[in-house]
């Protein structure tokens, strides 16, 4: 069937178009109240762009009932068709074109074909032709601004346009809205006649999420923002009041110290990068943060412990701020819940130590340490503290140094050391004159303890200095589709250095870049270039994982019998969430990004499927086609009269076109009425009983209806094989018989499924089961089956034929006495075994085995049936296998 060249001009969806008509009088129950069917359906339906869907109802009962439905144009073309069962008591239908379509329902329940017939009309008119695109790409924090229809459109001033979101709640009105959201949006355009929702997608040209750490932090707290993807960003914050933006850094990751903000208050974390696909567009995103107060406290000491035995330091607390929670750490031990602003607390009995004060408000927590001294000179270890900062490693900064000098004496004890922000550094040692304690950079206090835990403190602070490290900036983490171009993002005069997972170093591109292309850790240091530079080197590492490109293609399916189609990206083993699609037109606008595509018109399309949260794969999008396809396909019946032995005749639909093309059969009626015969849905040859006028009918995948056949099926008596079913001959003698089987057309004598002969007499020359097929001039074809037995010996006789049910004409197998063992096997006409035998033969002239001729507790249908009989005989040195058939009668 080729499609009528008018349908070639019908345009694809411009946008998914939903219509609601309003003007139908129909109101929908639900199921379980409908038992009797009830065709329910819109009586008009708008069409805007080139979709307009109508929802058409069943009723019945879903369960039992099969449908059949149909809708055709007014010329008569059948533009949809579809049957079944439950799945098929509803249908949606996407109307392509205006005029009056007729949509009939058939109904069959149990035996009854023609239960329920019924069919109404569906006026579809144009609608209001939306100008809104399908997609529209949000660039950096711009909003955009949507129209619904041409204001020059006919009626425009009988149209009342709402803009919704996903949620149906109502943005806006009018026939422009301006968004500065990405999403989905949805315009409803409203008559007096009729109600249709065109849809469009605001969203940015690249795909990517970043996480933040944290959405509200604590003054002089850290805040982390990765994005899932490696783009080089700007980043910027805007306190709330403030009109304009505060460039922060350009770097892959934001790792920001809240205390470089501008002190308490709400922010909002601006992420920006250049789509370099279109120049002067951006991707942005940006994240609320509130950076609340730290606890703010004072230590004073009081006084110092009398000595380790004498535990009476004492130290007071003062909230600065409310304190919800303080712990106290060095000694016992000690909480304290609730400090209002400005309270104090006072500690006491507190032995010689450097005691860590934690106080809490909230998720933010503060540390401060204080110490409590020795008043007894004599008691504990004496020592002197000295410090030396840090120096540059190679790779790094390294860690400083304090010395603790024991004045000559050799000790045994330990020492606890903690920084000002409550770390602690801590060990014992052995008979030492003097320790040396690696530090980071810092202010720390020190106690040392003897091995009767009498402590000495010093009050004072020991500062620990060093130089800073080189800043630069790379992710931390990266998942590369087959490789990735990583330059390191930096401020200062820097050189680097990276290392492979293998430990092998990389080398740099001429675009001082680095091709990552290996699953692993890798190690990026980076030095100054100038020899004089305080700055020490840094080392960050880089997880990496590596991953081929995604494997995609493209399907598409036709949706109506005008050929209009819906394509789909086939993402085998990936999961839609995982990946972005867009589909787009050849000059790479964004057209759709959903898993499912309306092309717009005919012509050259692309499909780009890109992971989410990866560098993007280095593939090329894949070009396709859109056009109108004609649908061809062919079919006609071979077959043959029933004739008077047979029980059915076979027709065969005689099939070309496409593979997804399928079948159904129709037995003709004029009076009664067609009857479908689904059971043979889909076959290409089905078995017929009775004689009379047969359809099939072919469809394409979509149930279109390309072509149909019909066929007479007439009856005829067929004349009878004049045949034995037994002839013997002796091979030794040279004797055999002339068969002579009748007048016929054709003949085809076969031996053990050989063809031997096709003359219409035939002489067998050796024993064997032979199978006779003729036709008479009606066209009714039989077979026969007969044995040819030597004749000269006898050595195991069987009936040729048997009476199911009769004791005195049984199958029965007599061996002579010098047979010791038989086996029988028995087949019906199928080749399924029905019966079988093994026996062996004590002595004698006797019967071994028999067969009733029951089936499963039922009489054999009459027929042949194949026989083979296995025997032996060791004193003869014999072992034969007979293969014949024995004729059931009278079922």
């Amino acid at each position: 069937m080729s499609v009528p060249n008018w349908f070639a001009t019908a345009l694809f969806a411009l946008s998914m178009v939903l219509v609601i008509n309003i003007g139908a009088t129909s109101m929908y129950f639900p199921v379980s109240l409908r038992v009797e069917p009830d065709l329910e359906g819109p009586e008009g339906v708008c069409l805007n762009g080139a979709f307009a869907y109508g929802e058409f109802s069943a009723g019945g009962d879903p369960a039992t009932d099969r449908y059949i439905w149909s809708i055709k144009d007014a010329s008569g073309f059948e533009i949809f068709y579809e049957s079944g069962g439950s799945q098929a008591q509803e249908i949606s239908f996407p109307f392509t074109s205006t005029g009056i379509f007729d949509v009939s329902l058939r109904v069959i329940r149990g035996d009854n074909q023609n239960y329920y017939q019924e069919s109404q009309t569906v006026t579809v008119e144009k609608g209001p032709s939306f100008v809104l695109p399908p997609d529209v790409i949000f660039c950096g924090s711009d909003p955009v601004t949507l129209q619904a229809l041409d204001p020059n459109e006919p009626n425009f001033d009988r149209y009342t346009i709402e803009w919704l979101n996903p949620a149906n709640t109502l943005l806006g009105t009018g026939n422009t809205y301006v968004a500065s959201e990405p999403g989905r949006y949805y315009a409803k355009v409203s008559s007096v006649a009729c109600e249709a929702v065109a849809t469009t997608f605001v969203g940015p040209s690249i795909a990517v999420d970043v996480a933040s750490s944290a959405r509200v932090a604590c003054l002089g707290g850290a805040v982390s923002y990765r994005p899932d993807a490696p783009y080089l960003a700007s980043w910027s914050y805007r306190k709330d009041g403030q009109q304009e933006r505060t460039f922060i850094e350009d770097a892959y990751e934001l790792n920001m110290d809240t205390d470089e903000l501008e002190g308490l208050g709400n922010y909002t974390i601006y992420f920006n990068i250049e789509d370099p696909n279109r120049p002067g567009c951006s991707v942005e995103k940006s994240f609320p943060l509130e950076v609340r107060a730290a606890p703010d406290f004072t230590l004073t000491k009081i006084s110092d412990a009398e000595s380790c035995a004498i535990g009476n330091g004492v130290f007071e607390i003062t909230a600065n701020t409310a304190i919800s929670s303080v712990t106290i750490s060095g000694g016992q031990g000690e909480s304290i819940n609730q400090i209002p602003a400005n309270e104090k607390r006072t500690i006491t009995g507190l032995a010689p130590k450097v005691y860590t004060v934690t106080a809490t408000v909230g998720t933010c927590t503060l540390s401060k340490s204080i110490s409590i001294e020795n008043e007894n000179p004599d008691e504990g270890i004496d020592f002197e503290v000295s410090s030396s900062p840090s120096q540059c490693t190679t790779s790094g900064a390294g860690r400083g140094m304090l010395l603790l000098d024991f004045k000559g004496l050799s000790v045994s004890g330990s020492y606890r050391i903690s920084s000002a922000d409550g770390d602690l550094f801590q060990d014992d040692f052995q008979n030492q004159t003097q320790i040396e304690v690696e530090v980071p950079k810092g202010n720390y206090r020190v106690e040392v303890s003897d091995n009767d835990a009498c402590s000495n403190t010093k009050s004072q602070f020991f500062e620990v200095g060093g130089g800073n490290q080189v800043s630069f900036s790379v992710p931390s983490s990266l998942t590369v589709c087959e490789r990735y171009a990583l330059t390191p993002q930096t401020t200062q005069d820097l050189g680097f250095v990276l290392t492979d997972p293998d430990g092998n170093d990389v080398a740099r591109e001429g675009d001082g870049s680095f091709t990552i292309n290996q699953t692993g850790t890798y190690r990026l240091e980076g030095n100054p270039l100038d020899t004089d530079s305080p700055l020490c080197p840094r080392t960050r590492t880089i997880d990496v994982i590596v991953n081929e490109p995604l494997e995609y293609d493209f399907s598409q399916r036709v949706i109506d019998c005008f050929g209009n189609q819906i394509f789909t990206a086939e993402l085998f083993d990936n999961n839609s969430n995982d990946v972005s699609i867009r589909w787009m037109s050849e000059d790479r606008t964004i057209l759709g990004r959903e898993l499912e595509f309306f092309p717009p018109t005919t012509g050259t399309f692309l499909l780009e499927v890109q992971p989410r949260a990866s560098s993007i794969c280095p593939v090329d999008p894949i070009s396709f086609e859109v056009s109108i396809q004609d649908n061809e396909g062919a079919v006609y019946i071979e077959g043959a009269p029933l004739c008077s032995s047979d029980s059915f005749t076979v027709l065969q639909a005689m099939v070309s076109g496409d593979a997804g093309n399928k079948l159904e059969w129709y037995r003709i009626d004029p009076e009664s009425g067609n009857t479908w015969l689904f059971e043979w849905d889909g076959q290409s040859e089905i078995e017929v009983e009775e004689p009379g006028v047969y359809e099939v009918v072919l469809r394409n995948e979509i149930n279109c209806r390309l072509e149909s056949a019909v066929y007479e099926v007439t009856q005829h008596e067929a004349e009878l094989l004049d045949l034995n079913d037994n002839y013997v001959l002796c091979s030794a003698e040279n004797i055999s018989p002339s068969i002579s089987p009748g007048d016929f057309v054709s003949y085809s004598w076969s031996l053990d499924g050989i063809q031997v002969s096709d003359a219409p007499n035939y002489r067998p020359t050796a024993p064997g089961t032979y199978e006779l097929t003729v036709v008479d001039e009606n066209g009714c074809e039989q077979s026969g089956s007969f044995e040819v037995e030597e004749g000269c010996e006898v050595l195991v006789r069987y009936p040729n034929a048997l009476i199911p049910g009769d004791p005195q004409r049984e199958f029965k197998v007599f061996v002579d006495q010098d047979i010791e063992w038989v086996e029988i096997f028995i087949y019906n006409r199928n080749g399924a075994l029905v019966y079988h035998c093994e026996s062996q033969n004590d002595g004698g002239s006797l019967s071994v085995c028999h067969w009733d001729g029951m089936i499963d507790g039922k009489k054999a249908i009459s027929g042949s049936y194949p026989v083979i009989v296995k025997y032996s005989s060791e004193v003869l040195g014999l072992e034969k296998t007979e293969k014949k058939s024995i004729t059931v009668i009278g079922n």
